[in-house]
């Protein structure tokens, strides 16, 4: 019965391993559909581990086509995550136009929170 346990948390740290990688591939990518699903999924994470990956040109402003996004652009994607994950809201709407002030908001935040 504890080898069951044991196989049991072995299978479930590979595969959050593998979703991690998953993610950062996915937050690395150069291609916009790409970057938004990885910023969904850094979301639904709620890790914080993915927060510069998600400030990293965070001012990308390329839109999907994709149905599974349409009308999302990357900086919103990446905002909204990065929202969820700290559960603080900045002063202004995430809209899908790049604000220079919402993403300083969160680099002022998290550069603080590393202190």
């Amino acid at each position: 019965m504890r080898n069951n346990y044991i196989i049991i948390l072995i299978i479930l740290v590979f595969l959050s391993c593998n979703k991690d990688k998953e993610i950062c591939k996915l937050l690395n990518s150069n291609e916009k559909d790409e970057i938004i699903e990885g910023a969904f999924e850094a979301a639904n994470s709620g890790d914080s581990k993915y927060i510069p990956l998600l400030l990293k040109n965070a001012n990308d402003a390329r839109r999907s086509t994709n149905l599974k996004f349409k009308g999302y652009s990357v900086y919103q994607a990446k905002m909204l995550a990065i929202k969820r994950i700290s559960k603080k809201e900045p002063s202004r709407i995430i809209s899908r136009k790049p604000d220079s002030l919402v993403i300083k908001y969160y680099i002022l935040l998290f550069s603080k929170s590393e202190r």
